[in-house]
This record gives C-alpha cells, sequence and structure tokens, in this order.
C-alpha cells in the first residue's frame, strides 16, 4: 500500500484541483438545464454528467503519469500471469483492485445518460476497446508501466461490475413519458326521422270523399 501511494502521489493534489471546479460546474450546468426540464432532473443529470467527466480526467491523468526511474514500458500480453504474481506472496494484491475500480465509476455512471449503453455485454465490449486504448497509450508514451492483458480484463470487469451495480436505476433519469389525456367524444344523437302531417282541408274532404265515407250522402 505505501508502494502504491508513493506511486501515484500526484493524484492527490489533482483531485484536489479537479474536484473543485467539478462543484463548481454542476449548479451552473443544472440552472442552463432548468430552462428546458424540471429542476430535480437538471440537477441529477448535471451531477451524472459532472461526475463522469471528472473521473474520466482522473483516470486520464492516473494512466499517463510516470512511474519509477525507468522511462522504458514493459509489455506482457500472457493472460493471468500478472494476476498470479500479484495474489503470491510477494506480490500486491492492491494492484489488482486497482485495475478492476479504474472503470467501476464510468460503467455505473455512463448507462445513466448513454440509452446505447444499457446492456452488460455493450459495456463490456466498450470498456474493452478503452482498456486496450489506454494500455496502447501507456506503450507508446513510455511512462515506465507494465501494459499487460491482465489489466485489460480486470478493467473490463470492473466497469461490467459497475454497470451491474446501478442497472436498477439505468432508468431513473429518463424523461417521463407524457400522461395520455382522455378526451371525450361527443355524444353522437340520432335525429329521429321527421314526421309528416298531411291535413286535407275541410271543403276538399266535403266535396271528394264525403261521399264515399257517407254512401247516403249521394
Amino acid at each position: 500500500m505505501d508502494a502504491l501511494l508513493r506511486a501515484f502521489w500526484g493524484m492527490i493534489p489533482i483531485s484536489a484541483i479537479a474536484l473543485p471546479y467539478a462543484l463548481l460546474a454542476w449548479p451552473l450546468l443544472a440552472a442552463r438545464r432548468r430552462r428546458r426540464m424540471p429542476a430535480r432532473r437538471a440537477s441529477a443529470t448535471a451531477a451524472v454528467d459532472c461526475a463522469a467527466i471528472l473521473v474520466a480526467f482522473l483516470v486520464f491523468c492516473l494512466v499517463t503519469m510516470p512511474v519509477g526511474d525507468s522511462a522504458e514500458s514493459t509489455l506482457d500480453l500472457v493472460p493471468g500471469a500478472d494476476i498470479a504474481a500479484a495474489v503470491s506472496s510477494d506480490g500486491s494484491l492492491w494492484q489488482v483492485i486497482g485495475n478492476v475500480l479504474l472503470l467501476c465509476p464510468l460503467g455505473a455512471l455512463l448507462p445513466l445518460r448513454i440509452r446505447r449503453l444499457r446492456m452488460l455485454p455493450r459495456i463490456a465490449l466498450a470498456a474493452l476497446v478503452a482498456s486496450v486504448l489506454v494500455e496502447g497509450t501507456q506503450y507508446l508514451i513510455h511512462t515506465g508501466r507494465v501494459t499487460s492483458a491482465d489489466d485489460i480484463l480486470l478493467n473490463t470487469a470492473g466497469a461490467t461490475l459497475g454497470a451491474a451495480l446501478s442497472r436498477r436505476g439505468w432508468r431513473w433519469l429518463d424523461a417521463s413519458p407524457p400522461v395520455p389525456v382522455a378526451i371525450p367524444l361527443p355524444r353522437r344523437t340520432i335525429c329521429a326521422a321527421p314526421t309528416l302531417t298531411l291535413r286535407v282541408p275541410r271543403s276538399v274532404w266535403d266535396t271528394r270523399y264525403a261521399a264515399i265515407a257517407h254512401p247516403e250522402r249521394q
């Protein structure tokens, strides 16, 4: 643990500087979003976005920070070799834990905002690609680190674990669908057929039909 702190002591001042900026950006971003969404959702989405950006920045600083006095990078592509060395009596288990926790926060935060990542296989694939890029960058810039296949596997497992832990809250920040409003339809009244009343003038009745009605009047 002491060796780990000595190797990454520079992350302490970087985190102390970056954290106030994230806390300041949170209310400003939330105030901007209140114009087009409810205040509670605007504050929650702004918090998640600021946290994800802060974690990504710290991860970038961590993986590019030089370690040790040597500027040469080491390549180890044998799966399981570093894990076995870390678990052994002479190794350090903190290295395995650190690689698992490296992308775990991003795996938990990104599905809250990116709907296409709301599947564990997609999270694992995205973490695998990101970890390969990180390890390749470490090897190219020569910061004295070990580019290992086990680091890629542990980073991918950590991101998938973070996504699995936050799976129940993936839809928490989604906009609620509009509530359908039932519009009563006007009642259709059936018009009654008009009744025609034919009235025959009495004069016509007397002259034409009187004889038929009363044959004795002929």
